[in-house]
């Protein structure tokens, strides 16, 4: 046969081969059609399809025609059996006569003679995924010489379409990683807690990689314990904490390159640092990052595995590593928004000594007030609690406008003085209300809450439910502390008769339903 007849003849083959496999869409399908296509077109005893796996150095059985499907997944190690010299060269292999030569591994167990032919599977690259064979060992068969071309058709068609399968499992896996990292950044931005946050985080790296279970130690002086945990545990491992405590310094947590990270144990119970009673719980295979929001050291995520090892892999170290970073950013932010809160808290902790200072007879009244207005908005189920306690904070910000003379006066106000007086209330606002962080139920408090129930209050005259919440509730608690308080003008009411007093306004000046609420918390 000539050059050219034999061209035509591998390119008909090739079509044929790829009109056969190009509309399969998982590797099962590719390898059963494959086998099973030069089972039927030739006169093979049995066609065998091997892949290397180079995470252990091994050749698989994935498929076969013509031999028992126990075989399914049998390994040869490196040098075993012919198909590796196929694997190794990269060039098909020919034998006329296998009982002759000392290389074949019959998986019949039984040496007989036949016929052997191994092509190489490549991908488009040329990197050799495998071997495709087919023999007429143990049986009556040949193997005809124009077979070739359908074996090698077959076999480049197939490395091919799996390359592709590959290409687009590798793609959605990618998207899907892509998705929970982006799923995760959203939910660590949502969350305020950072136990929440590495929950998150722990849940995501689980989907993400092989390991079984994942947990958090947070830094600390003296025993350690998971602060987190998420995923699969051996049902006594939890309590190995207990029983058995760790420090850090000690076990995985004392590896040299903690703090460099990630590090990473395949086998725990070969480790040097390893603790007995950890490596008979079963932990095999471990993968830890250190966390280290602002650069200080505040704990560690860390993968594990229990029973099954778990090979090192770079796309699992880059996965935590990423995860870590977020965790990190986000605790950095919750760090900063902490430090703003008390900075806040320190500012109007100050303002309100600055209105006792020129007011006298409120000293203590702000915190006081502030204190028991986020009580009694948690009983009634208040939604916006933290602006019900800057309203309470502020509530008075208005009387700095006020001269010393009213404030301080030791007499009864004249009418012109009260109607200054009345004022403070709609000064405050006028101060606080273009602050864009301050909410608009903080600013309701400030302006209301000298309205009262019965319309007889200041500055709008409003009456009932046309009152804020917010005022209400706080003008219960205003009321309250005015009378059990000292005063220049009075003593402090015992508790007995302050709560008679409320219950005599209820429903006049105050609002029956929150002063009931009231009554039952304090």
């Amino acid at each position: 046969m000539g050059t050219k007849a034999l061209e035509l003849k591998r390119l008909e083959a090739l079509a044929q081969a790829f009109r056969l496999l190009s509309p399969l869409t998982t590797r099962e399908e590719v390898y059963a059609r494959t086998v099973q296509a030069l089972k039927e077109n030739t006169r093979a005893v049995s066609v065998l399809l091997w892949l290397y796996r180079p995470e252990e150095d091994q050749m698989e059985l994935v498929a076969a025609a013509g031999l028992s499907p126990s075989k399914l997944g049998v390994r040869f190690s490196r040098g075993q059996g012919v198909s590796w010299e196929v694997l190794e060269k990269g060039e098909p292999l020919f034998l006329p006569d296998v009982s002759q030569d000392p290389r074949v591994v019959f998986l019949s167990g039984k040496r007989q003679a036949g016929v052997y032919l191994g092509v190489p599977l490549r991908s488009p690259e040329g990197q050799v995924l495998g071997v495709l064979s087919l023999d007429t060992a143990g049986g009556v068969g040949e193997i005809l010489p124009e077979e070739r071309f359908l074996v090698q058709a077959l076999a480049e068609a197939a490395g091919m379409v799996l390359s592709r399968i590959e290409a687009l499992e590798t793609a959605r896996l990618e998207a899907e990683r892509y998705k929970a990292f982006l799923d995760l950044t959203l939910a660590l931005e949502a969350s305020r807690e950072p136990l929440v946050m590495a929950q998150e985080a722990l849940e995501t790296l689980l989907r993400l990689t092989p390991y079984h279970g994942g947990a958090l130690y947070l830094f600390q002086e003296g025993e350690v314990r998971p602060a987190v945990k998420a995923g699969r545990y051996p049902p006594d491992f939890p309590r190995l904490y207990e029983a058995h405590p760790i420090r850090f310094g000690e076990g995985l947590l004392g590896h040299p390159r903690l703090w460099e990270g990630p590090v990473y144990v395949e086998d725990y119970a070969r480790f040097p640092g390893a603790l007995r009673p950890y490596a008979e719980s079963g932990l095999r295979s471990a993968l830890l990052v250190p966390l280290k929001p602002e650069g200080r050291r505040y704990g560690v995520l860390a993968l594990g595995s229990f029973g099954e090892a778990i090979p090192y892999r770079q796309e699992d170290e880059a996965a935590l590593k990423m995860v870590a970073r977020r965790l990190e950013e986000s605790l950095e932010r919750l760090f900063q928004l902490e430090r703003l809160r008390l900075t806040r808290e320190a500012a109007l902790k100050a303002l309100s000594r600055v209105l006792e200072y020129r007011d006298l007879e409120t000293k203590g009244h702000t915190e006081r007030v502030a204190e028991l207005a986020l009580r009694l908005g948690q009983a009634l189920g208040f939604p916006d609690l933290e602006g019900l306690r800057l309203g309470a904070y502020f509530h008075d910000l208005g009387k700095l406008a006020l001269p010393d003379e009213i404030l301080k006066k030791p007499a009864a106000l004249s009418t012109g003085e009260w109607r200054l007086v009345k004022t403070h209330p709609e000064v405050g606002l006028e101060i606080l209300k273009d602050l864009p962080f301050f909410p608009k139920t903080a600013l309701n408090v400030v302006l209301y809450h000298h309205e009262r129930w019965d319309g007889s209050g200041y500055p709008k005259g409003l009456k009932g439910e046309e009152i804020p919440l917010e005022a209400r509730i706080f003008a219960v608690v205003d009321v309250w502390d005015a009378l059990i308080s000292q005063r220049p003008y009075k003593e402090a009411w015992p508790e007995a008769r302050a709560r008679e007093e409320l219950l005599a306004q209820a429903g006049k000046t105050l609002d029956p339903k929150v002063v009931r609420v009231f009554l039952e918390i304090v």
